[in-house]
């Protein structure tokens, strides 16, 4: 696989609500999608916060399942850092419905994070 075949990371590490690096992060995403650049997104630390269910701070902003809608898939689910779920006592049962989520522990995150073309930390 050569470096244009892999697909950049968006490292989502920032609580959901206090920047707008979730939001952008989800227009970066959409942009890369509609050129068909492929995009993977990679939940850790307090960006797991970002999909639990029942969450809609913003009025302007359509909820977080319908914006990834379209950007993940169950070929290319979201990842999810396990531990970070665990630390903060989030079940996986309580996860927004309709986005395809795959669980990764420390070592698959450091690989997805050593193995992307590019990786943007939001």
């Amino acid at each position: 696989m050569n470096a244009s075949d892999r697909p950049a990371l968006l490292w989502i590490r920032s609580p959901p609500h206090s920047t707008v690096h979730l939001t952008e992060g989800v227009r970066l995403a959409a942009m890369a999608t509609a050129l068909d650049l492929p995009v993977r997104w990679l939940f850790i630390g307090e960006g797991v916060r970002a999909l639990v269910q029942g969450q809609e701070p913003y009025l302007y902003a359509p909820p977080l399942n319908r914006m990834l809608a379209g950007i993940v898939s169950a070929e290319f689910p979201a990842l999810v850092h396990a531990p970070s779920l665990q630390h903060r006592g989030i079940e996986w049962g309580a996860l927004i419905d309709g986005v395809p989520f795959a669980a990764v522990d420390d070592a698959g995150a450091a690989e997805w994070l050593i193995g992307a073309s590019r990786v943007v930390p939001l």
